[in-house]
């Protein structure tokens, strides 16, 4: 494995260059850690954009899980998100409920963690 040289132009600041290191050990740190996570990650941390998810059970209403997860939103994030920003995942083994995801955060309102916690 040979080591290539990078050519680093005269006119940039040590400022700029501290900010360059910082952003390249943030990316090394998040590929050793996060594994396929790190992408979306390091995304929403550069562009200052956040990703939102949320997975609902099969025979749940789309709407009605939507509508519960805004709300989880603007509660616990702090986050006013419009409905076209959620990316909305079936997921039949959560039996009941919604995990809602902000970037790698987790609420997880679903009948197993409830189950889980009454056990």
């Amino acid at each position: 494995m040979t080591k290539k040289s990078i050519n680093i132009p005269d006119n940039i600041s040590g400022e700029e260059l501290k900010k360059i290191l910082k952003t390249l050990k943030l990316y090394k740190d998040l590929t050793k850690k996060l594994w396929n996570r790190w992408k979306a990650l390091f995304k929403s941390i550069l562009t200052w954009e956040s990703e939102y998810k949320v997975e609902y059970y099969t025979h749940a209403s789309k709407d009605n899980s939507l509508e519960e997860a805004i709300k989880v939103y603007k509660k616990v994030f702090w986050d006013d998100v419009s409905p076209d920003d959620v990316k909305l995942v079936e997921k039949e083994s959560l039996e009941w409920g919604i995990k809602v995801f902000k970037d790698d955060n987790l609420v997880d309102l679903s009948f197993k963690k409830a189950s889980e916690i009454l056990n």
